[in-house]
């Protein structure tokens, strides 16, 4: 995987006027850049963090939490600030501090964390009593994948992006504090839930559907209808809904008349391109190629 911030022209250079670079909202979630030289007159203090935040360092700082000790950051950690928190920047490496930050909607905080800390509720305005946690692999990959998305793509896939971030913060948590077993009538609730969520995927997958969306329409939080999702089938709900996109496009493609174009924009991709990339992940062939295949009755049926 390949990562260049050159991709977009205004972020063609390491380092800026202002060192934080937004580059995507919802009403969810809010990710960005931050890219600050040791020079920078911010360097030492950027001021206190407007979000509750998920921070994956690239390159390794000193950061000391308000009351706390320092903290030695880099890739294998990753930082968790409160909306508001005061904090101080201190040097080690003269790269400076290049970071991705992911700032979620402060009741996803405080889901999240109800299974590890039962007075969460009591304490929503500082819903993260832990400054940092180890950053694993998978998550350090995806969230890269997800920052590299939205440099790219001129639509970016809004529910990739968020149900990924979820996913992130899921994991990150799980590693971070202890977790607990939900009751055999939640596990009932649950799978009630996903046979509706499935059906909904199944008979709507050509609407643009976004997670806030679905979550309001289920009257669930977003991130336990992501996370309930996952555990009872095995897969993400893009994931689910993509495949079941790419089933269906096999039912088009065989009549020669199909606009390829057209058809991935009806089927609910952003473009073409990614339409035909994640067919040829799914059949090991590009549309086009699967189309002058032909297809015996007896295998149609």
């Amino acid at each position: 995987m390949s990562f260049h911030l050159e991709v977009r022209p205004e972020l063609d250079k390491p380092y800026f006027d202002d060192p934080d670079i937004p580059i995507y909202e919802t009403n969810l979630i809010r990710v960005g850049l931050f890219r600050c030289h040791p020079d920078h007159p911010l360097f030492k203090d950027s001021g206190p963090t407007d979000g509750n935040l998920l921070v994956f360092p690239r390159t390794s700082v000193y950061i000391q939490h308000d009351g706390s000790e320092p903290i030695v950051t880099g890739p294998n950690v990753v930082m968790f600030y409160n909306r508001g928190q005061i904090y101080r920047r201190y040097k080690i490496s003269e790269r400076g501090d290049h970071c991705e930050w992911f700032a979620f909607d402060g009741h996803l905080i405080v889901d999240a964390l109800r299974p590890y800390d039962s007075q969460v509720e009591a304490h929503p305005e500082h819903p993260f009593r832990l400054t940092h946690g180890l950053s694993d692999p998978t998550c350090y990959l995806l969230q890269r994948r997800v920052v590299e998305h939205l440099l790219r793509e001129a639509r970016p896939d809004a529910l990739f992006i968020e149900e990924s971030l979820l996913w992130i913060l899921e994991r990150t948590l799980q590693r971070a504090y202890r977790k607990s077993r939900p009751t055999r009538q939640e596990r009932l609730e649950q799978r009630e839930r996903v046979r509706a969520l499935q059906a909904t995927l199944n008979t709507r997958f050509q609407e643009q559907l976004n997670l806030e969306q679905l979550a309001a329409e289920f009257d669930y939080s977003p991130y336990y209808l992501c996370r309930i999702f996952r555990q009872h089938t095995g897969l993400t709900i893009h994931q689910y809904l993509t495949q079941v996109r790419l089933r269906t496009a096999l039912e088009w493609i065989a009549d020669n008349e199909c606009n390829l174009t057209e058809l991935a924009f009806r089927l609910g991709f952003s473009s073409h391109s990614h339409f035909t990339l994640a067919f040829r992940k799914a059949f090991g062939a590009p549309p086009s190629q699967i189309r002058d295949i032909p297809f015996p009755p007896s295998q149609i049926n």
